[in-house]
């Protein structure tokens, strides 16, 4: 089989993919309906690096922490190669936010024992001096964690392997179709754009807009940034997140929220959302919102991919055609997939730690190569899992 893919969508997602694939010597055409990589989701002003610890080690952590490796890795990799990457190792500081879940925060560190470089947690008192603010609470500090602005990302990724990716921004797929042993994109004249043996979806949830990935159950959330005024060296010179997060001055700007709204599909800023991140920036570091009037704030508003069991979506489609709806597959490994359709999806707010992860994961799957991932965690972000028996009529209830 020619080693050659479209991806549609250059964002966090369809970048890590293109990136990933074209290190291993594929050429890849890249279809994306902006002007340019990272301005749908991945085009916040920054995102946070942090995995999410629990006490019984649920996939969810051991996925977050697997990508927060993975993205560090990456994040370096790409430095050291020197793309034009903005980020910042500033460490995350995530406080508890009552007395229980600070306990339960202590308890993850006492049983967990992660090295102190990776983990561990903070009193008050040492909170407030790593925020260089005053808090209510305790909680986690991850030395290592950051910030990362997620479009430069998607221009490194893209950037590396520049001569093996052909990008078609401006351009917007209305169908794809398999013909022989060849996928094609095509326009809304029904035009090609490209043909390819392997076609990844990394589209957010306008995936399901083609025939063939109608059945997932990918919803998409709204999320508004408010952008505050900051002044160089301001606290706090770290991230902070407490049922929200804040940022260090990026450009003389520090991002706080942000809200969520699924199925909401209002693109302009809203003063009721900057209102909303204020009272979460308040809970974060007491105060601190004081004299910020919410109707003078600039801010983003993107449109976040979610599954409904809140993991992401990578791996190859299935063919929701050949299942017989009373008689739906018990096993994965049994399920009719569609020869070389795939998809890289459902990252929700976490596309800046499961990206790389989710990029290699995929390459592997199609190559054949070993995995980056147990089985168990690879089956739990398979697209197919919402067709196995006992699932498909619980996320259809559940919408």
């Amino acid at each position: 089989m020619p080693q050659h893919a479209i991806v549609i969508g250059a964002g966090l997602a369809g970048s890590s993919a293109a990136e990933r694939l074209a290190a291993r010597g594929w050429t890849i055409d890249l279809i994306e309906r902006a002007d340019a990589p990272g301005e749908g989701a991945s085009g916040n002003l920054a995102g946070v690096l942090r995995p999410l610890p629990s006490l019984d080690h649920n996939r969810l952590a051991r996925l977050t922490r697997a990508g927060f490796v993975h993205a560090h890795a990456h994040l370096q990799s790409l430095t050291a190669a020197g793309l034009p990457l903005r980020w910042g190792r500033t460490g995350v500081l995530h406080l508890a936010r009552d007395d229980k879940h600070a306990a339960t925060q202590q308890r993850v560190v006492e049983i967990q024992q992660p090295a102190a470089d990776e983990l561990r947690f903070v009193d008050r008192d040492e909170a407030s001096q790593l925020a260089g603010w005053p808090v209510a609470k305790g909680g986690w500090w991850f030395p290592t964690g950051g910030w990362v602005d997620p479009a430069s990302l998607c221009r490194a990724n893209l950037a590396r392997h520049a001569t093996a990716i052909r990008p078609h921004y401006r351009c917007q797929v209305a169908e794809i179709r398999q013909q022989a042993d060849l996928w094609q994109a095509c326009d809304a004249a029904g035009k090609l754009i490209a043909a390819a043996p392997v076609l990844i979806l990394a589209n957010a949830a306008a995936a399901r807009c083609f025939a063939p990935a109608a059945h997932l159950p990918l919803r998409a959330a709204r999320g508004q940034v408010s952008h505050l005024p900051a002044a160089t060296a301001s606290p706090p010179a770290i991230v902070v997140c407490r049922l929200g997060y804040v940022t260090p001055a990026i450009d003389g700007l520090r991002c706080a929220g942000a809200t969520f709204c699924v199925d909401d599909q209002e693109s302009a800023l809203r003063q009721a959302d900057h209102a909303e991140n204020l009272a979460k920036l308040d809970f974060i570091l007491p105060g601190y919102s004081h004299g910020i009037d919410p109707a003078q704030l600039g801010g983003r508003v993107g449109f976040r991919p979610l599954s409904p069991d809140r993991l992401p979506m990578i791996g190859a489609l299935a063919d929701a055609t050949a299942i017989d709806p009373a008689y739906p597959s018990r096993l994965l490994a049994a399920m009719p997939r569609l020869p070389g359709l795939y998809l890289i999806n459902g990252f929700g707010a976490r596309g800046i730690v499961w990206s790389a992860l989710a990029g290699e994961l995929l390459a592997c799957l199609i190559t054949g190569a070993p995995l980056p991932l147990a089985d168990d965690l690879v089956n739990a972000v398979d697209p197919g899992r919402f067709l196995l028996r006992g699932r498909s009529q619980r996320w259809r209830s559940d919408r």
